[in-house]
């Protein structure tokens, strides 16, 4: 596991080493520097981005067992569009959280080709995404569903200054392999830590060499119909991201507790590292 782990890490690195000249934005990005990245949520700004995440499991159920666990995924994002309008997004996700935790195994890859933002203005961003995941996982190793799955998405973003409102609602259903679907509904409530906001719009890079962001998240996971209908599982999510404007490096942390009757773990601690750098500078 460790040795699949670090040639992940090591991928993922040298696209941030590329990319230190970089903004925390992308460069010529018009949005509010009050936008964090979130941990469970996905942001509606779309933005070229490269962002490694790390969670370790206490607790997680496996059969009449309960185990530690850990899973991973790698995340890249394209825009195709100047005015960061439309781009798409990829998810690799790795982890030992099957049926045998002594090896890393590669989970059902979830493709975003279509990601509209409706509307994309510096402090208010409302983006349709269009979803589809595949059955790359090992199903005999209980890490993939045997499925392709749809799915349509709604994210908003909304900041106020320093402040950072964002809701998630995502809808999916498989049309292949076992039936299943499911609806997710989350939202998150940031504060950053921005000095030069005054009245106005907090700067896309301000001009200081550390940004605090607290952060809150409460997600809902409700499976409608296949072998696990009925379960809702409810986390709630405090953190904090630590940002660097001038080199690029985001780095976030938080701790995941379920709040519900219903879960899959206890206890779900958070690492994600991650930069937006423009893959379309390396060929020009």
């Amino acid at each position: 596991m460790s040795a699949n782990l670090i040639k992940i890490l090591s991928l993922s690195i040298l696209a941030w080493v590329c990319a230190i000249e970089a903004g925390a934005h992308e460069a010529g990005a018009p949005f509010s520097g009050a936008f964090p990245e979130p941990i469970l949520l996905h942001h509606a700004h779309i933005e070229d981005e490269q962002r490694i995440n790390l969670v370790g499991l206490k607790n997680l159920r496996r059969g009449e067992k309960e185990v530690a666990a850990f899973s991973s995924s790698l995340e890249l994002a394209v825009t195709w569009l100047n005015d960061f309008r439309f781009g798409s997004e990829i998810f690799i996700p790795f982890s030992n959280t099957g049926t045998s935790n002594e090896q890393l195994g590669l989970g059902d890859i979830e493709i975003q080709p279509i990601k509209y933002a409706f509307l994309n203005k510096p402090e208010t961003v409302v983006t349709g995404v269009f979803s589809l995941t595949l059955p790359t996982g090992d199903e005999s190793r209980g890490l993939g569903g045997e499925q392709t799955t749809l799915g349509g998405n709604l994210f908003f973003d909304q900041a106020y200054r320093n402040w950072y409102l964002g809701i998630n609602t995502e809808y999916a259903a498989s049309v292949s392999g076992p039936t299943f679907s499911e609806f997710e509904i989350a939202a998150a409530l940031a504060y950053s830590f921005i000095r030069e906001t005054g009245e106005g719009i907090a700067p896309a890079r301000p001009n200081q060499p550390l940004v605090l962001t607290l952060m809150l998240e409460l997600a809902s996971e409700s499976v409608l119909t296949g072998a696990e209908a009925g379960e809702n599982v409810i986390t709630l999510l405090p953190g904090f991201q630590l940002w660097n404007p001038e080199s690029n490096w985001q780095v976030r942390m938080g701790v995941g507790f379920p709040i519900s009757s219903d879960r899959e773990n206890d206890v779900a601690g958070h690492l994600q590292v991650g930069n937006h750098f423009d893959w379309g500078q390396v060929f020009k």
